[in-house]
């Protein structure tokens, strides 16, 4: 029986690559063989590459792809494709697949912190450890906001998008979104063209992000965008950092055009291998009573790894001759 050779093109942990392993070998025992290159740059991994199945990981150049003559798939393990270099597979027809099996994880944070911003919960956490009970009410309320009868803008109704949307109308939430396909999503109230993001996200209470990172969306919202909200709206990322403006989102919570801002993505997240550093290099986000702040952590989730899921299903696919899924769209670089 031949072997899938997968060749890893970004080093992992060694419990992610158990997990993998553990979960091909439930789908396909003594059918793959996963090869550990002892170093991930360009001239290691072409060394590798000549009997390479599949590419796993985001790292690709037009150099490796020539290397690879027997190359059936390029899977990158999570969603996020803002750091793959499309302009090295324009030439070539192998499939290109991302993975959303962290979609309900993804979405359950997105409510966790909608929930942490109507509720307060960070907020008077922190002031009932210092023994305040927060009578005087500043610089933020006892009063909390209501999902149930709110209207909600989710941009994005991909399969994270669509998710939350669902979450959010077991809420009792009406629930707008905006997607380049405009079939509806998860029981959503409507769906508009991404073209129309800025006037329905005008209509909302609370907003969540999860657009993927694009040369389109880099930026989006932007000081226009959180002008057209309004004024109080609650906004959510769970996208990229990249996708908001640092500087008017900031701007923007310092005049209360928006009542609170919530994120588990950053600016400045710190490098590999590192575990420190603020949220923001230019702004104090994290002196704000009205931000809550999360680690980019959405995906990790006790005893899984549910970003790794969609990929050793795919590799799975691959090998017994089934369809693919979460194919990568090269002319809209996710």
């Amino acid at each position: 029986m031949t072997s899938c050779k997968i060749l890893l093109t970004r080093s992992m942990l060694p419990g992610d690559l158990q997990y993998i392993r553990d979960g091909l070998d439930k789908l396909v025992p003594d059918r793959y063989e996963l090869t550990v290159p002892p170093a991930f740059d360009e001239e290691t991994l072409c060394a590798e590459a000549a009997d390479a199945d599949v590419l796993l990981g985001p790292f690709v150049t037009e150099k490796l792809l020539q290397s690879a003559p027997k190359l059936r798939l390029i899977q990158v393990p999570w969603t996020g494709m803002d750091t793959f270099n499309f302009s090295a597979v324009q030439n070539s027809e192998v499939p290109i697949c991302n993975t959303h099996s962290n979609a309900d994880a993804v979405a359950e944070l997105a409510l966790a912190l909608t929930l942490d911003l109507t509720k307060k919960l960070s907020y008077h956490d922190r002031k009932m450890r210092r023994g305040s009970w927060n009578r005087d009410q500043q610089p933020l309320n006892l009063k909390s906001a209501m999902i149930r009868g709110s209207t909600v803008c989710i941009l994005g109704l991909g399969n994270i998008g669509g998710r939350i949307a669902a979450l959010f109308k077991a809420f009792g939430a009406t629930v707008y979104g905006t997607s380049n396909r405009l079939e509806n999503h998860g029981g959503t109230d409507r769906v508009y063209p991404q073209a129309e993001m800025q006037n329905v996200a005008g209509r909302a209470d609370i907003v969540v992000c999860a657009l993927p990172l694009t040369p389109e969306t880099r930026g989006r919202i932007n000081t226009a965008f959180l002008s057209a909200l309004k004024p109080g709206a609650l906004l959510v990322n769970v996208s990229r950092a990249a996708v908001i403006d640092e500087d008017a989102v900031f701007e923007a919570l310092g005049s209360g055009q928006i009542g609170g801002f919530a994120a588990d993505v950053w600016w400045n997240a710190p490098k590999r291998g590192e575990s420190e550093s603020w949220p923001s290099a230019k702004y104090a986000f994290q002196n704000l009573e009205n931000v809550v702040l999360s680690p980019h952590r959405a995906g990790f989730v006790d005893g899984s790894f549910p970003h790794l899921d969609g990929a050793v299903e795919n590799i799975a696919a691959l090998i017994l001759d089934q369809p693919l899924k979460c194919l990568v769209d090269r002319s809209k670089a996710y």
